[in-house]
């Protein structure tokens, strides 16, 4: 999310980058056409008031055009003026551009950006040429109209760049915020004085974290205290049914007290396992959560061994050399035993574990050769109390906890849980747990 919002920003910057750049270019051509016509303008006014007074003082002298031009001080003017005859060339100079005509007067333009006017002589075939070197101060003028309006549209941009990227920073805090609480940190709120531009998304979120934050805290505490609640009753109907089976002989009776005594040990692991996934999956687990660094071969191996001195079902284990890594035991313990459980329950005859080393993750596999899991069911099997099956048999389709409390447990560790299809036929579950854990890296002993 953070990156989509980051390439957003991006693109917003982008465009304004873009049309700032355009309006400066635009302008900028625009304004050298003004500023050309109106200094092509400004140039043939002073020309004419130049040829104008040389004219007069012909008149004055009754010179004629060839004798007055050769003879006027014409470096008096800050022009360059010279005689030309026009049936030389229709062409005043070379590499010259013509302008444009005003009043007869033939605009052009140099190539050493002088401006020169064509003046034809009244009762002689020759015209005068009158020029000025405008090239520098009409550089300045430009330099300084760019530089002004660059500067404008600076102040604008700045203007338009400061709301955006104080939005972005208050939208990135409510993402970090959103990420937090999705991670588990319900108790977290969005600052409203970090967030001023988005003060109505900020409360709503804030109202919504609340409600549901109340709704977890109800529920863990009633996930925490109907097991005792429920254990207290539940000693008593042993006790009774211990006393009746003292007082009774008739083998029928003793069968069905037998029965309810197995019920009451079903509720008491109900109880039990309600309370560890209620601890496991509480927004801030600190249910025996202190790392360890364990040899998690020989912890795998340990935890076989216990479960199947009690089980017909042949475990085969096998694994890389020793890995050493800093993790929750008790974690560890949640997730594989109930995988192993599950295993237990439905193979027929054989269950393979396995502990692999990967570059990044330790993948504990336990698979069996049972009747397997169809994969349309595989999102159905993590949910609390969802079974395949329709017995509450512990010898069968278990209480339907097990498999929701490994997969708590594995988010504590950081890892996952991954269902598969064995090639001996049944269920295969990965538990991929990361080496990357807070700083501490599995090592390799051979």
């Amino acid at each position: 999310m953070n990156n989509r919002l980051t390439s957003l920003f991006s693109h917003i910057y982008i465009c304004i980058v873009i049309v700032i750049c355009a309006c400066i270019l635009l302008t900028a051509w625009l304004t050298s056409i003004f500023v050309y016509q109106e200094k092509t303008a400004y140039f043939y006014n002073n020309t004419m008031q130049v040829y104008q007074e040389l004219e007069s003082q012909r008149n004055d002298v009754l010179m004629n055009a060839d004798d007055f031009y050769q003879r006027a001080e014409v470096d008096s003017y800050d022009y360059n003026i010279e005689k030309i005859s026009l049936l030389k060339s229709l062409s005043p100079c070379q590499e010259c551009k013509y302008i444009k005509t005003i009043n007869k007067v033939d605009i052009y333009m140099q190539k050493n950006n002088e401006y020169l006017a064509v003046y034809r002589l009244r009762s002689a075939i020759a015209a005068i040429t009158i020029s000025e070197n405008f090239y520098d101060e009409r550089v300045e003028d430009d330099i300084i109209l760019f530089g002004t309006f660059a500067f404008m549209l600076f102040l604008i941009a700045l203007n338009l760049y400061w709301p955006i990227r104080k939005l972005q920073i208050q939208i990135n805090h409510l993402v970090e915020i959103n990420h937090a609480f999705g991670r588990g940190n319900l108790n977290i709120r969005v600052d409203l004085q970090a967030t001023t531009l988005l003060n109505g998304l900020s409360i709503s979120f804030n109202a919504m974290a609340k409600a549901i934050n109340e709704r977890v805290d109800e529920g863990e505490v009633f996930a925490q205290a109907l097991p005792h609640e429920v254990r207290t009753p539940l000693s008593r109907i042993q006790l009774a049914v211990g006393l009746l089976k003292q007082d009774l002989t008739r083998r029928k009776h003793i069968e069905l007290l037998d029965s309810i005594d197995d019920y009451v040990d079903d509720m008491v692991e109900l109880s039990e396992q309600i309370t560890t996934f209620s601890r496991v999956s509480a927004k801030y687990s600190h249910y025996n959560c202190d790392e360890q660094s364990i040899v998690i071969t020989d912890f795998i191996q340990s935890r076989i061994a216990l479960y199947q001195t009690h089980n017909s079902i042949d475990v085969n284990y096998c694994a890389d050399d020793e890995i050493i890594m800093n993790i929750s035991p008790m974690y560890l313990r949640l997730a594989f035993d109930n995988l192993l459980k599950n295993m237990l329950n439905y193979a027929e005859s054989t269950v393979k574990v396995s502990v692999v080393q990967l570059a990044n993750t330790i993948r504990i596999t336990v698979e069996d050769d049972g009747p397997g899991i169809l994969p349309e069911n595989y999102h159905k099997i993590f949910i609390p109390f969802s079974r395949l099956d329709n017995s509450r048999s512990r010898n069968s389709g278990g209480l339907g906890l097990g498999l929701s409390i490994a997969k708590s447990a594995s988010k504590c560790l950081g890892g996952q849980i991954a269902p598969s299809v064995s090639k001996l036929g049944g269920a295969k579950f990965e538990l991929m747990i990361p080496v990357q854990r807070k700083g501490s890296t599995p090592v390799l002993k051979s």
